[in-house]
Formats: C-alpha cells, sequence, structure tokens
C-alpha cells in the first residue's frame, strides 16, 4: 500500500496515516505482519506479508475492502 500526504512530516504521517492505515489491515485471513517505511516527502509504504498457502486474491479484496473503511478516517489530503 502506498499513501502520499505532501508537506507532513514522519510523525505526522505516522500518527494520522500509518496507524489509521494499520489498526484497518487487523483481521485480514493469513496476515502475519506489516512493515512500514516514510520519507520526508510525506510518502508512506506500507507491506503486508501473508501466510504462505494464502489466496492472492481473496487477499486484495480484502486489503482494497479494509482500505475503503480506512479512507474516511484519514486526512483530506492523503484521500485524493
Amino acid at each position: 500500500i502506498q499513501a502520499s500526504y505532501p508537506g507532513a512530516d514522519a510523525k505526522t504521517l505516522q500518527d494520522s496515516v500509518t496507524q489509521v492505515i494499520e489498526q484497518n489491515m487487523n483481521g485480514i485471513d493469513g496476515l502475519m505482519y506489516m512493515s512500514s517505511s516514510s520519507d520526508s516527502s510525506g510518502t508512506l509504504t506500507l507491506t503486508l506479508t501473508f501466510q504462505s498457502g494464502t489466496d492472492a486474491d481473496i487477499a486484495q479484496v480484502q486489503v482494497q475492502n479494509k482500505l475503503q473503511l480506512a479512507m474516511p478516517l484519514l486526512p483530506q489530503e492523503v484521500q485524493q
């Protein structure tokens, strides 16, 4: 998952974007762990790692559904 929050510093990105998305990803079938990184330009990359044998198509649909639930909770600049 990638998101952009122009002008945001790393702490703002972590608090208002990364945590919101990570919390919404909990409960996805086969999800083992998440890792995230962000840079000074306000770009977030969140990597989800699934158990071996997880159906990639189902996982993708679940991630998209969870991301749609998270969108209204994100800052307006990130939603665009």
